[in-house]
């Protein structure tokens, strides 16, 4: 028994709505030959490979992608900030929050421009300030769900081994080929570890990284890198805690507010015409922020 539905459902369900919010309209084999930046547990990779001729996914840390199963995408270990790929070698660079977390931005960045081809594009999903707020206002309410959740979890299931963490297997119908299947696991040491707020990516406070989380500093930052920006597009809302507060993200959607951004890039001074594209459609100026 749960108060809140597990994790892994509720970020399935926000992983699919943002994919399907970015991709819709882009053809399949579109996106010439992809690299996916800060694999994860490889999830979007799955739904990611199909739109590309060949398709590359790397992340850092061998554990996670040690996790991939099934008919995946080939997977590497590799830093961002040493791509080990010849130059020119992609027409299309991804990443889904991932950025925030990467230290040496500025080294970052000038390897995946060494690696993309001219004239092909970039899409990074980054999270907003709005996501940065709720990450804070909702950030108890989880924990006291979550200690609840255990509450019940240990009332209404047999006992296991003595002070054993509750584990939630998330069905092979919602994980699919990769490691949403995995266990996730709850327990009052992890709870009270989290008693206070850390800071997400590599920021110095929270100040700070609501401040970078601007849809403009982030622009700043691409366009210090030597990048042009096309198009920023909005994403759907959500808490990140899968509290399914449906009513009030319809609310806040209509608000235009958004948890994520995805930026549309180039290098700067390449041609992007005869690429047809969604992405790419003229944009209204206020997709635009000013710098």
């Amino acid at each position: 028994m749960r108060i809140r539905e597990p994790w892994p459902l509720a970020r399935t369900r926000q992983r699919r709505r943002e994919f399907a919010a970015v991709f819709a309209g882009v053809p399949a084999n579109s996106l010439g030959d992809g690299l996916e930046i800060g694999a994860g547990d490889g999830f979007l990779a799955s739904m990611l490979a199909p739109y590309c001729r060949s398709f590359v996914t790397t992340d850092s840390y061998r554990a996670r992608l040690a996790t991939g199963t099934g008919a995946a995408p080939r997977r590497l270990i590799c830093d961002a900030t040493a791509l080990p790929f010849a130059s020119t070698t992609f027409d299309f660079i991804f990443s889904s929050s991932v950025l925030e977390h990467v230290r040496d931005r500025p080294a970052a960045f000038a390897e995946m421009r060494r690696c993309l081809r001219p004239g092909g594009l970039m899409l990074h999903i980054m999270p907003s300030r709005t996501w940065k707020t709720l990450q804070l206002i909702f950030y108890y309410p989880h924990l006291l769900l979550g200690a609840l959740d255990l509450g019940l979890e240990r009332l209404t299931r047999p006992r296991g081994p003595s002070n054993s963490p509750i584990a939630f297997t998330a069905p092979a119908a919602i994980g699919e080929r990769w490691s949403d299947s995995r266990n996730f696991r709850l327990s009052l040491r992890t709870i009270a570890r989290g008693a206070i707020p850390r800071v997400h990516g590599e920021f110095t406070g929270h100040v700070s990284e609501w401040r970078g989380f601007g849809a403009r500093a982030w622009m700043n930052e691409f366009r210090a890198a030597g990048f042009e920006v096309h198009r920023v597009l909005s994403l759907p809302l959500y808490s990140g805690y899968g509290f399914g507060l449906e009513m009030l993200r319809g609310w806040g959607e209509r608000l235009r507010l958004s948890s994520h951004n995805a930026f549309v890039l180039t290098r700067k001074g390449d041609a992007v015409t005869g690429r047809v594209l969604p992405w790419l459609e003229r944009a209204p100026a206020a997709a635009l922020p000013a710098a």
